[in-house]
């Protein structure tokens, strides 16, 4: 079974894996500011070590195992490696990682403003308008209809939002 955890310090253990670096790596690289792993069984199969695209917002951080590849939230940015390949995508979201919310056929990203869809290869299918300010939480990932709060006037100012699966556009 495989596993992804999240760690500001890492052991590098008797065969430290060469790590995949992700961010705004320093020419002269430094520590980390962020370490996944993913192990199999116990036995460390992948590391990345995450680097800040600078002064961010880091409200929220999580790592995701997901249709074959690696999602990194963190800052203003998912990374999404495929475990096959090892090769990545980053998404810029705009504005702070939120939370993932996977389903069989997709993968929706919340940031404080948006929404957004990615596919299992790593696409970003679609991103919605601007829905809050503060925050998005999805209730409901649908389909036919995702459904969640943003916040628009915080604190506590949560609005209702529903948007179509298929192309992220505002459900009347």
């Amino acid at each position: 079974m495989l596993i992804a955890s999240l760690s500001e310090v890492i052991d590098v253990g008797p065969a430290p894996l060469d790590p995949i670096r992700v961010g705004r790596v320093p020419v002269a690289l430094s520590t980390p500011d962020l370490y996944v792993t993913v192990a199999d069984d116990d036995a460390p199969i992948l590391r990345v070590d995450v680097y800040a695209f600078g002064p961010d917002t880091f409200a929220f951080q999580d790592a995701l195992l997901w249709q074959g590849n690696l999602l990194i939230g963190f800052g203003s940015h998912v990374h999404a490696i495929s475990l096959r390949d090892r090769s990545v995508t980053t998404i810029e979201l705009g504005s702070y990682y939120g939370h993932m919310y996977p389903t069989s056929d997709y993968l929706l990203i919340a940031s404080g403003e948006r929404v957004f869809r990615l596919d299992a290869g790593r696409s970003v299918l679609w991103r919605t308008d601007v829905l809050a300010v503060d925050g998005v939480v999805i209730h409901d990932p649908g389909p036919p209809i995702i459904r969640g709060d943003a916040e628009h006037d915080p604190p506590g100012g949560w609005q209702p939002f529903a948007v179509l699966a298929s192309n992220g556009h505002a459900v009347p």
